[in-house]
């Protein structure tokens, strides 16, 4: 039944040989038993750990899982608050150029009111002057050459001063800051230049 060339199997051929029948199956019954009990055993011992370290590995999997969904959430809101900030800031330097661009016009304009309101008080001054020359020539206190001589120096002093004013307003002046005038334009008619564009 066994090894016979095994000292160690020798013991337990004589032993099996020397039982009877009954006796050999109630021994491979036993055995039989011991040995299932130890091979379920076993598998029990080594089954449950390995359902333990797959349970923590599903965990795990559940938590990275959910990580990996938050950080993208997290990304997209990210994005999403980086655009709005970027729109934000467009709009914002839109109305800063807006209301800066307007307050040039309205200077321009302002200015522009106040130099002409200056040639009419000059006109109004001359022919209220001229007047003033016309009734005491009437009186006698004046001469008729006198008051044409005034005259004349009134009617060139006005046309030199409207014509400076539009040339300059026109040829010279910044069209877009009131203060400033170019410079270095070739072709200029006065000193500072020819600027190209116009007051919009």
């Amino acid at each position: 039944m066994g090894d016979t060339n095994n000292p160690l199997d020798q013991p337990l051929a004589d032993a099996l040989n020397g039982m009877t029948t009954a006796q050999l199956n109630a021994y491979k019954a036993d055995n039989s038993a011991t040995l299932i009990n130890t091979l379920t055993g076993n598998y029990a011992n080594s089954f449950l750990p390995s359902l333990n370290n797959v349970a923590s590995s599903a965990n795990n999997y559940d938590i990275l899982t959910n990580y990996t969904i938050n950080s993208k959430n997290l990304d997209t809101t990210l994005d999403d608050l980086k655009g709005q900030q970027g729109a934000n800031l467009n709009i914002a330097s839109r109305n800063v150029a807006t209301a800066s661009r307007f307050r040039e016009i309205k200077e321009w304009y302002y200015n522009n009111k106040l130099d002409t309101l200056f040639i009419f008080q000059l006109i109004f001054i001359s022919i209220t002057f001229l007047a003033v020359l016309a009734y005491l020539m009437k009186l006698g206190f004046i001469g008729p050459g006198v008051v044409g001589a005034m005259v004349g120096v009134l009617v060139v002093v006005n046309i030199l001063v409207i014509t400076n004013r539009a040339i300059y307003t026109d040829k010279v002046r910044d069209k877009r800051y009131w203060s400033k005038r170019a410079f270095g334009v070739v072709g200029s008619a006065l000193p500072g230049g020819i600027l190209a564009s116009k007051c919009p």
